[in-house]
This record gives structure tokens, C-alpha cells and sequence, in this order.
């Protein structure tokens, strides 16, 4: 049997950015910067509220990697867009949100099938009705077909490469023209060891993280001018989604520190592309 595998969840030197363009500084500042000007003027309330008016959309929400990014942006305020195949799933999450004592924005769960276009943009079309336009695009989906070079069956390959390639291509279509707009934005893809490495009997996992990766230099390359952080982030090992603590396992917390950290880097020093792994994996 040759099944695609869609994966909500990943287990398995940065670029010299072109010059910024000729804009305010204050324009593209980070959100950092935004809200060290804003204390000077704004009580804690009002910061709060304008914090709040900023989305994070996280494609791919399942209990390791998504759950913990959704987690960490909403308490640093942002209002929440959970995508998943079947929202009801992220229900827990979006409860877990609900309960942090200092959130003021909003949460919202979505259903889609990364791999089907029409279902993919009419989930963000949804999120922009409800909670606005994304400025933080996390694309966390993926999908692996099982098997080596000779038994894998096409169609298996191209429903993994639309899990892990052409629904990030749909999504990042999706929230670059705002982000270009208001000349400010980040996306980040979350890519694999498969990234970098094809190995025997992973080729159709490798076949769709090659792809994502070169989307995400692509777009960084292009976008990164006009204000967007563009991030690609190879996670290199087992995630550890049941957070039983494992060692040789990495914390899904370290990675949700390192993405809001990707969002909070100065476009002065952005990161493109860096790797997280544990400290006994070997590599």
C-alpha cells in the first residue's frame, strides 16, 4: 500500500538580504520596534488592543509544532487563525488560548485540505473576514509518500508535493499582498532534514521539502525587499509531540521561541535559514 501521508506536524548560512527599500524606517520596523515607540504615547491597555489587531495564521495545527507557535504568539497578543483539516480538532488549542490570563485578541479554528486549492483559499478568505489580514504566516502542513524509487506510484508523490509544496505556494499568495502593502510581514515554512538530505526510501517526503525550500529562498529573494522575513527552518529530528520530555527529542516550545524570535529580528540582521536540532543528534 502507497498512501500519502499528509502531516500536520514535521519530525523530521543565512542569505545576504538585498538592500531595504527607500522607505521610513518606522515602516518596516519589526514589531519590536513598533511597540517600543507606541509605550512612549499608549497605556498598557491600548498596547494590548494594538498588538491584538495583529493575526498570526498557522496552516498545519496539531499538538506538537502548531500547537506550541499558536501558543506562543497569542501570548506575546497576537490574535490566532488555527488551519487544520478538520477544525474541531483544534478545538483544544483554541481553548488553551482562551485561558491565557493576558490575551485580549481573538481565536478562530479553520478547516482545510492543504492540497485541494479552492479549500485552501476559501480558509483564508474566512480568516480575513473574521479576524483580518495575516501578518505572520507560519506554514507548518506537510506530506510524505512511503515506499523506495521504484514502488512509489505518482499519484502518492503528487499529493505529497501539494501538502508540502503548492498549498505553501497557495498560502503564501494569499497574505503577501497585505504584508507588501503595509510593508510588513513574516512567513515561515517549516522544512525538514529532508530538506537538504534525500534519502533512500524518503524520496517522496524529500521531493516536497526540496520544493518547499526553494519556494521559501525564491520568496525570500523576491519579498524580502519590500519588507517581508521570509524564514525557512529545517528541523532536524523527532519533535516531541506527547511533551513527555524525551531527551534526544526537541521541546515543540524551542521551536515556537525560535519562530516568534524570526518575527522579532530587526530587518537590519534577518535570518533566512538556520536548523534546530538536539543536542545528541547526530548530523
Amino acid at each position: 500500500m502507497h498512501a500519502v501521508h499528509q502531516l500536520e506536524e514535521d519530525a523530521g548560512a543565512p542569505l545576504i538580504a538585498s538592500p531595504l527599500p527607500q522607505t521610513s524606517g518606522l515602516s518596516i520596523a519589526r514589531r519590536t520596534s513598533d511597540i517600543n515607540l507606541i509605550k512612549m504615547t499608549a497605556s498598557a491597555s491600548d498596547i494590548a488592543e494594538i498588538i491584538a489587531r495583529s493575526i498570526a495564521a498557522i496552516i498545519g495545527v496539531g499538538p506538537g509544532t502548531g500547537r506550541a507557535v499558536s501558543l506562543r504568539f497569542a501570548r506575546e497578543g497576537f490574535s490566532v487563525a488555527l488551519v487544520g483539516r478538520t477544525a474541531s480538532k483544534s478545538k483544544s488549542i483554541e481553548d488553551e488560548i482562551k485561558s491565557i490570563p493576558s490575551f485580549q485578541g481573538k481565536v478562530a479554528s479553520f478547516s482545510a485540505d492543504v492540497t485541494q486549492e479552492s479549500s485552501l483559499r476559501k480558509a483564508f478568505s474566512d480568516i480575513r473576514e473574521q479576524l483580518g489580514d495575516p501578518e505572520v504566516l507560519v506554514y507548518n502542513a506537510s506530506g510524505f509518500a512511503r515506499g523506495g524509487i521504484l514502488d512509489l506510484k505518482t499519484a502518492d508523490v503528487e499529493g505529497a508535493l501539494r501538502s508540502s509544496t503548492l498549498g505553501a505556494l497557495i498560502s503564501v499568495q494569499e497574505v503577501l499582498p497585505a504584508q507588501v502593502k503595509n510593508k510588513k510581514g513574516t512567513v515561515i515554512f517549516t522544512g525538514a532534514t529532508a530538506s537538504k538530505k534525500g534519502s533512500a526510501g524518503f524520496a517522496g517526503f524529500a521531493i516536497g521539502k526540496w520544493g518547499l525550500r526553494a519556494l521559501a529562498e525564491s520568496t525570500a529573494r523576491e519579498f524580502g525587499p519590500q519588507g517581508v522575513h521570509v524564514s525557512h527552518v529545517i528541523i532536524d529530528g523527532v519533535i516531541d509531540v506527547e511533551n513527555k520530555d524525551i531527551d534526544g527529542r526537541i521541546d515543540p516550545e524551542g521551536i515556537a521561541d525560535t519562530y516568534w524570535h524570526l518575527h522579532s529580528q530587526h530587518p537590519s540582521a534577518w535570518t533566512f535559514e538556520l536548523e534546530l536540532r538536539p543536542y545528541r543528534e547526530k548530523w
